[in-house]
């Protein structure tokens, strides 16, 4: 059994592959970041092959690829990596032969991995989460310039129809005016974006029998 560790970056890979007694057998410092470059390197490690990378950024793109060229993959805890290896030298090819040799003794504090399907749903629910947020946030800005023009809104929901009526005809300065203009149509632009994305959501919701199910609890829609 081979144990190989990839320390993963944005612009290179760097990796270290130990045999089942802790000798090194391969060591690579700058690997570019493509699939075929890694599964080059790693074939004249030998098979079976295990491979550890640490749940950083980049990390899911290589772990469905590998784990679909036939490597078992794991993907460690970067923090509980720190609290178990305590390397005074920190270098990528340290880190990489950290991973492998955890791999090795059984002792990498792997995190469990969502199948393909939950992560695109995460990613959908995430996104959608971030589009709210970003629209939170322009409402704020528009009503930060309202306040600093000292008018006070007659309605309680300032982006209701009725809201949004006064708005387009309050009196505010020209510089002022155009900043809420241009923040309102952007509002308008992320409503739609969140409408879509909530017909998607609905959608996978009526597919899936446990969604079905968590709609039954009061507060949960």
């Amino acid at each position: 059994m081979y144990y190989v560790g990839l320390d993963l970056h944005k612009k290179y890979i760097t990796g270290c592959a130990l045999d089942s007694q802790g000798a090194v057998v391969a060591t690579e410092r700058r690997l570019p970041p493509v699939l075929a470059t890694v599964l080059s390197w790693l074939a004249p490690v030998g098979q079976p092959a295990a491979v550890a990378l640490e749940a950083t950024l980049y990390w899911a793109w290589l772990h469905d690829r590998l784990t679909a060229a036939g490597y078992q993959v794991a993907v460690a805890h970067p923090q509980q990596v720190k609290l178990i290896c305590h390397a005074r030298c920190k270098t990528d090819p340290v880190d990489a032969r950290k991973l492998a040799d955890l791999l090795r003794t059984d002792l990498l504090p792997a995190i469990w991995i969502p199948d393909a399907e939950t992560r695109a749903r995460r990613t959908l629910l995430r996104g959608r989460a971030w589009v709210v947020r970003t629209r939170t946030r322009v409402k704020a800005r528009i009503q930060a310039y309202l306040a600093a023009e000292n008018e006070r809104v007659p309605v309680s929901d300032l982006f209701s129809r009725g809201g949004r009526a006064w708005l387009a005809t309050v009196a505010l300065p020209p510089e002022v005016r155009s900043q809420v203009d241009r923040l309102l149509a952007l509002v308008e632009q992320l409503d739609v974006q969140i409408a879509g994305q909530d017909r998607t959501v609905r959608a996978l919701a009526r597919a899936t029998p446990e969604a079905e199910r968590l709609q039954t609890i009061p507060g949960i829609g």
